[in-house]
């Protein structure tokens, strides 16, 4: 599947949803508890697998910034890019102001 920014993915095998926010050309697959990820819903959605949660609202991202993803459903995870898997970005602290 071809990845490009703003696509909505499902996971088959959780509730997880995101949206691509970032994507180089050569990402690959995605995938969510070991599932690839799928462009349309799934019909129905199996009880999901024990892992880490994905939580709703938070960026997950590949160290080097070349896929990042946006989290619209929660659900259990972990997320991945080319087995990879992507972290939850943090926010930048800000300058100290004395």
């Amino acid at each position: 599947m071809d990845i490009k920014v703003g696509m909505r993915l499902f996971a088959q095998n959780s509730t997880c949803e995101v949206v691509v926010i970032r994507a180089a050309e050569n990402t690959g697959t995605i995938s969510c508890a070991g599932a690839d990820m799928l462009a349309e819903t799934p019909g129905t959605t199996p009880p999901p697998p024990d892992g880490p949660s994905v939580e709703l609202g938070k960026r997950y991202a590949r160290e080097d910034g070349t896929v990042e993803l946006l989290c619209t459903k929660a659900g259990t995870g972990p997320l991945a890019a080319d087995g990879q898997v992507l972290q939850m970005k943090t926010a930048k602290p800000l300058p100290a102001s004395d």
